[in-house]
């Protein structure tokens, strides 16, 4: 199995050291030399580059020391010789090639017609960047581990100034692979070509970059060895996660929803819920709230059914004693999506943690309902199968800490929520990041800024709770219901979308995903993400 058949079940995303003990076990225990790897990685992005951009006659490689620069000496040498009118030049910087194999591949340049600038001030008083047509930045690859700083940022943002197509070579120069976050300063390419996986970073960073992976012929037994726990969600294996529509079935079939929350004001979370529940296929959904706010829900919601729950104050927060209303409720109900605009207080409080500690049925913990636990998420542990669906802010409650350290490293934050709630966390935001209590990752690729508005996670919670009556496992109805829900904000506008028409949209994208065609596995690029 290659690379390219993996990504049928998801993309392993690699960090940096993941990365490199997969080179090491391809070159030490396979037994592939690292020069033909390089020669391989280097020919792949020659390949892409020549395919995606015909009419470049002056492409300028911009190498550093390290085997990125390698990669890139082998782009310019082979892009020569497939192209007489191809005139590439590389401009290389730093001290010198560090490994043999790229020191080899830069002393082919010469022969091959090549030319090469060393150092900063290889070209001054010219400008290599303005007398080029491509720019291919073959700068720092995944070993990068801190900020860049002095002439290799200069150059950087000379070239993202120069108003020419960059292509960078495995990851942007000055990206973090394990995290997307810019060390210092960045390459911002319009394209990027990912060698053989794509790194973690780039899975988690929502670029403005086309970005493909290339094979270029990593044994699949030394990806399986590294025993990578991140992966990137492909269309392909959210399609596989669909559960079945029988021709035989009745709403019966599909399971019941039990959606619980609402207060003064925000009795719309609970209608949101509950219309992406039903639009995510469950054949029932019953919509809870306080008695004096249910006169509202009658009025709002046609297709689901509603109850009224005694135990609750004036304003419609819910008090400790409906646990029992609740729990009642749910024991002829086939999930339960607890939170949306419940409100805070003890009562509340009380009430979520009645439900959780009596429930066997699988549930979403959203909103107020992991607010009333605050830097207590060991108490989100209970008999049920569980998804908690966090954006930052509530996680940075759950974990005590700020939303600037969850959002400076998601996937530990996810990892580590996950392991002491022992429940599935599903963290909001651009590229949400999906965690088990075992620590696997996956995050999905689906959903920009049309999500960017106020009621989309409540419709999020309905959709995972729709899909946990469906009967999926915790872990595949986050995966599954992620996907969808950014499928159906993607299908909308980017601004000034409402929250009712993601959830009106997302039959359309389960349609998508249910006539995906079977690619063919053995293509030797796939744009990203799938």
């Amino acid at each position: 199995m290659n690379a390219l058949d993996l990504a049928r079940e998801g993309w392993p995303c690699p960090t940096g050291p993941e990365m490199a003990r997969i080179d090491a076990d391809a070159i030490e225990r396979v037994g592939l030399p690292g020069r033909l790897l390089m020669e391989s990685a280097g020919r792949s992005v020659a390949e892409r580059i020549a395919h995606r951009f015909p009419e470049a006659r002056r492409p300028l490689i911009v190498c550093g020391s390290g085997n990125n620069g390698g990669d890139g000496f082998v782009v310019a040498r082979v892009l020569r010789e497939w192209n007489s009118a191809c005139v590439p030049r590389v401009w290389l910087v730093g001290n010198g090639p560090k490994s043999e194999e790229a020191r080899a591949n830069l002393d082919l340049l010469d022969a091959a017609g090549v030319e090469v600038g060393r150092g900063f001030d290889a070209w001054i008083p010219g400008d290599p960047l303005a007398d080029s047509d491509l720019i291919v930045d073959a700068l720092f690859g995944v070993g990068l581990a801190r900020p860049v700083s002095g002439e290799y940022a200069a150059l950087i943002e000379e070239i993202n100034a120069s108003a020419r197509e960059v292509v960078s070579l495995d990851v942007p120069s000055g990206m973090c692979s394990d995290t997307g976050a810019p060390l210092g300063v960045r390459v911002e390419p319009a394209r990027v070509i990912a060698l053989g996986l794509p790194k973690l970073g780039l899975a988690l960073q929502a670029l403005d970059a086309s970005i493909e992976v290339v094979d270029f012929g990593l044994p699949g037994r030394s990806i399986e060895r590294t025993g990578i726990r991140q992966h990137l969600l492909t269309r392909p294996a959210a399609a596989a996660l669909l559960p079945p529509r029988p021709a035989q079935g009745h709403k019966g079939s599909f399971g019941h929803v039990l959606v619980v929350g609402g207060s003064a004001g925000k009795t719309g979370a609970v209608v949101l819920a509950a219309e992406g529940a039903l639009r995510s296929g469950a054949g029932l959904v019953t919509a809870a709230v306080a008695r004096d706010l249910h006169p509202i829900l009658e009025a709002k919601l046609t297709e689901a059914m509603t109850l009224a729950l005694d135990e609750a104050d004036s304003d419609g927060v819910l008090r400790g004693g409906a646990a029992g209303e609740v729990s009642a409720a749910l024991a002829v109900r086939s999930s339960l999506v607890l939170g949306p605009g419940l409100g805070q207080g003890s009562g509340a409080a009380e009430a979520v943690a009645g439900v959780l500690a009596a429930s066997e049925r699988p549930a979403v913990v959203d909103a107020d309902a992991l607010n009333a636990l605050a830097g207590r998420p060991e108490g989100l542990r209970g008999p049920g199968p569980r998804v908690l669906t966090p954006h930052p802010g509530e996680a940075a409650r759950l974990l005590g800490c700020g939303v600037e350290e969850v959002q400076s490293d998601r996937v530990a934050m996810a990892r580590e929520l996950a392991s002491r709630s022992s429940a599935v966390v599903l963290l909001k935001g651009a590229r949400s990041v999906i965690a088990d209590p075992a620590g696997v990752i996956w995050v999905n690729p689906t959903g920009g800024p049309g999500l960017a508005s106020g009621g989309t996670g409540d419709v999020l919670a309905g959709v995972v709770g729709g899909l946990l009556a469906q009967g999926l496992s915790a872990l595949d109805a986050a995966r599954l219901g992620a996907f969808l829900h950014g499928a159906a904000g993607d299908l909308g506008p980017d601004a000034g979308g409402l929250a009712a028409e993601v959830a009106v949209r997302l039959p359309s994208a389960r349609r998508d995903l249910e006539t995906l065609e079977d690619s063919n596995p053995h293509v030797r690029a796939h744009s990203f993400p799938l």
